[in-house]
Formats: C-alpha cells, structure tokens, sequence
C-alpha cells in the first residue's frame, strides 16, 4: 500500500494497473491476489476473442476477473458496456455491487480522477447496474449490467465485454435436467448477443463431465489451473480441508479440473419430483456426526404409490456440517414440517446420546444397533429402490452430490448411509434381515465345507 500512495497522481499508476491489476485488488483489501491473478485478469479481457478459464474453486478467480478486471477495463476503457452473467442474476448482481464499493477506495478513486480529470461519479448505481459520469457515449446499457445466464428477454441488447462467470454449479452436478437448461442458456447468449468481433470470457469450476464446459470447449480453447498446480494461492492446510470433507469424484472434478467417468457410479441421475405431497405422513433416518469432517444426514421419506417391488417413494434429504447438537431445533423443525411419525437413529455412536435429547424434544425416536457393513447397506437397500424415488426439490445440493458420488470407501458418505438406512429400517427391515442372514448362512457354510 506504501507503494501505492507515492504513485496514485502519476503514469506509473496507470501502468500498474495495466500491466500488474492484481495490486490494485490489494488497495481494496484483495491481499490474497497474486501475479497469476493479473495473468488470469490479461488473458480473459485484452482479446476480442472467446477465451475460457477454468480454475479449482475458492481460487480467487471471480474476485480478480470479474471485480478487478471489470475496473481495469473501465479505465482504459470509460464507454464500453459490460455484462456480468453468473448463474443467476443476484449473484451477478453481487459482483456489480463489490465494484461499485471498490470504486469508493480513495486510492482508487485518485486513480481515475488521474485519468479522466475528476473522481468517479456514478449517476446510475442500483442493485445490477453501474454507470459512471466518464461515460461519455449514449447508450441503453450502462458501465456494468449484472445478468442471469437464464435470465431470459437478452435480445437485441449490445455490449463490448461479456464475462460469463460460474455458469456451471453443483446443481449442474446433480440434475441433468439443469445441465441440459444451462447449455440451452449459453447457446442463446452465443447465438443472440454476442458480438463474434468482441471479447467474451467464460470462467468457473467444473462439476460433471457433461455440463455446459463441454459446449465452452467446442467454442474455444480452455485454460486450467488445477490445484495440484496452483494450490499455493489457498495454502496446504486448505487443500487438506477440502480432499477430507469432498468425495473423490467431486474433488477431481472441482479442483483437479479431471471429469471422470461416473459409468462405475452406482447412483446416476436422481428424478426430482415438482414438490413434496404433504398429505402423506412419513419416517425419517438421522445420520449423526461430531465433528468437523463429517456431516449430520437427515433422510425423510414416505411411500406415495404403488406396492411392492412397484412402490414409488417420495424424498427429501438435507446435510449439516459439524456437530449435530448444534442442529437439534432443526431436525425437530424438519421432522414436523414432513410429518414425521417415526426418527430412526444408529445408536453406535454416542450410545443413543442423541436419540435421548431428540426424544426429549417430542420427537418419536427410535434407536437401533447398526451390524451391517456400510457400502453393503448402500448398494443393496438404495440400490435396489434408486429407481423408484422421486426427490423433493428441496434437498440440498451437497446430500445428493454424496449419494451420487458414492464408491466404496468414499467420503464423505454420511447422505446415502443415511438414505440406507432409512429403507432398510422403516420400509423392508425383515427383508433385509432375511436377505443378509442367507448371505451369512451361505458363507458359513462353505467356510465349514472346507
């Protein structure tokens, strides 16, 4: 920073920000950008060319390309129009406004008072839009427009610059359905606003191997930055962090950039029902967990049509990280909410702790020893019903990440544990039981036979 304030009123600043931009993160208190950054900030913004960058997450990368580099631009540039798209367009709007909280830096703002003679001004500064007094040129768009990539109604609307920035998220992940809308998407936007003589940058993670980076990849070249690589920017404790609490296909595709082939997966897929049908009573598995690497697994189902092998079944599913007397009020709160007759729970852990406390709060618990093998439970008692369940919209993104990401061994797979359990327990516990103990009885007979 002490370089900085001998430099704000001079050329040298001007070819700081041009040639280094990361150090003008670091005046907004972005001291965690680094040269790599600014090579990011270069690559995406000086071309009039589609590039993509792809980089592990929690890399840094929207703060530097989307927030330093939309202020770099504007420098140099005071009449382009910018277009932010993420995901959806309050995230975008998210972005919009950190630069418009970044422009009120006074060593940013000497900076452009240096170059166009007066501070930034903005005249139009609402939640997703941005225009400043050195805008000189006349048009309906402003500096910086904050849009959705499903927003929808983008027709007939001109920009200089376009970030496309986090178009892909874990929902891409577990929904093909959202995976097919977001590709959808970004064809629109290729098709009806993107100028083929302006720059247009895609940047994210990527989450499956058949997402919307398929359709980037037939557009241009992709820049990757994995972690194995780059790992330095977030450090090796972080790095440590994430492979511990993220499932090995998740971690290789979110910050190893490598989408491997899930034909090995046992769960593919899920169907996602239009909304839950309260006028079902229904049970409930809690998965518990005591500490950090580890999530608490709520599971609440009930059987909506159908019988036998037939039965179709409605779900929901939620995780919650940490220790789960620190989510006790919210299991009681879900467990009314769907109408929970009956909480099954694993005793093993805590020596049915848990079970008492939840039992306390009003809730019907009921406790059970766990014998069966863990990746036996899963790939037989979900296995066999995983086509037969419909899953609320509701659950949460990081629930069905585990389930569909389960190999054995994997962690975290406290999710389809839980999902397991709840079957095998609440809709066909004696004939689980009858199925394992035959499976016993075989193999102790041909232990005996030799």
């Amino acid at each position: 920073m002490g370089d900085w304030r001998g430099l704000l009123n001079s050329e040298k600043a001007i070819m700081m920000v041009a040639k280094q931009p990361h150090l003008l993160g670091h005046i907004i208190g972005k001291d965690k950008l680094t040269p790599v950054h600014s090579d990011w900030i270069r690559y995406i913004w000086d071309t009039n060319q589609q590039r993509a960058l792809m980089a592990y997450r929690g890399s840094y990368k929207t703060t530097a390309i989307c927030t330093i580099g939309t202020i770099r631009w504007m420098l140099f540039n005071p009449d382009d129009r910018i277009a932010i798209f993420r995901k959806n367009v309050g995230h975008s709007a998210d972005v919009v406004n950190t630069v418009a909280q970044a422009m009120q830096y006074t060593e940013v703002a000497e900076i452009f008072k240096y170059r166009f003679g007066e501070y930034p001004n903005a005249k139009i500064q609402r939640n997703g839009a941005l225009q400043y007094t050195f805008k000189k040129t006349i048009t309906p768009e402003p500096n910086v427009i904050a849009l959705g990539v499903s927003s929808g109604d983008i027709t007939g609307k001109h920009f200089d610059k376009i970030i496309i920035d986090d178009f892909a998220t874990i929902r891409d992940r577990v929904s093909r359905a959202e995976r097919q809308h977001t590709k959808l998407s970004l064809m629109e936007i290729q098709t009806n606003i993107i100028d083929p003589k302006k720059g247009v940058g895609y940047i994210g993670t990527p989450w499956h191997r058949d997402d919307a980076w398929k359709y980037v990849n037939s557009l241009c070249p992709v820049a990757k930055y994995p972690i194995s690589r780059y790992g330095s920017i977030v450090g090796e404790d972080e790095v440590k962090n994430k492979k511990a609490t993220t499932t090995p296909a998740l971690y290789a595709a979110n910050y190893e950039l490598d989408l491997i082939s899930d034909e090995s997966l046992l769960f593919q897929d899920p169907v996602y029902s239009k909304g839950w049908d309260y006028t079902n009573r229904s049970v409930a598995q809690l998965d518990t967990a005591y500490d950090g690497n580890h999530f608490c697994a709520l599971t609440i189902a009930s059987a909506i049509k159908g019988e036998g092998e037939n039965t179709v079944y409605q779900v929901v599913g939620f995780t919650y990280p940490g220790n789960i007397r620190d989510w006790y009020d919210t299991i009681v709160s879900m467990c009314k909410k769907y109408r929970v007759t009956a909480l099954h729970e694993e005793s093993n852990a805590d020596k049915g702790m848990s079970a008492n406390d939840l039992t306390k709060k009003g809730l019907n618990v009921i406790s059970y020893s766990e014998r069966q093998s863990k990746h036996y439970k899963i790939s037989t008692h979900l296995y066999k019903v995983w086509r037969n369940i419909e899953w609320a919209p509701e659950t949460d993104d990081e629930y069905m990440a585990q389930i569909i990401d389960y190999q054995e061994g994997s962690t975290p797979d406290d999710a389809p544990d839980s999902a397991a359990s709840l079957f095998r327990e609440a809709f066909f516990k004696n004939i689980a039981f009858d199925e394992e103990h035959r499976n016993q009885m075989a193999s102790r007979r041909m232990r005996e036979a030799v």
